[in-house]
């Protein structure tokens, strides 16, 4: 007879293992395809959207979890950042004028979803630019009463 007691525990313990590697394959598998964490470093924040609409939550530096599919993280860097554009010009009195204005900007953290809200990531192109290009136009258009000023 085939009764052995001990040869039907080893199976027994061989059928289990075997399903325990199956169910930690799987659970492996899905956190690499669907990567339910997103990490944030120093001077970055994270805009959460539920299916595409953006939340009022605004995730700060370190590891977050987030609903897999549901759910989507955009980064946003909110360290103080440089722009240094130069232009050359003639003003009206036919001088030319050579022109540098750095500028120094950042995103209120907290306030990172409102700007990709209302914004989106090329705020730099889209507000920042635009804006110094203006200020330069009106330098050099009044460039006598600002050297008279200076």
């Amino acid at each position: 007879m085939d009764n052995d007691p001990i040869r039907e525990i080893k199976n027994a313990l061989k059928k289990s293992q075997w399903r325990n590697l199956f169910i930690i394959t799987v659970l492996a598998a899905f956190l690499i395809v669907f990567k339910p964490w997103v990490q944030f470093g120093a001077g970055e924040r994270g805009v959460v959207q539920n299916f595409g609409a953006v939340k009022d939550k605004v995730l700060n530096e370190g590891i977050h979890f987030k609903i897999p599919v549901v759910q989507t993280v955009i980064p946003m860097d909110v360290k103080i950042q440089k722009i240094m554009t130069d232009a050359a010009s003639s003003s009206s009195d036919l001088q030319d004028v050579d022109l540098s204005v750095t500028l120094n900007y950042l995103i209120i953290p907290d306030k990172a979803n409102l700007v990709y809200q209302t914004i989106g990531v090329e705020f730099k192109e889209r507000i920042i630019d635009p804006a110094i290009q203006e200020v330069m136009k009106v330098l050099i258009t009044k460039r006598p009463a600002v050297s008279s000023e200076l």
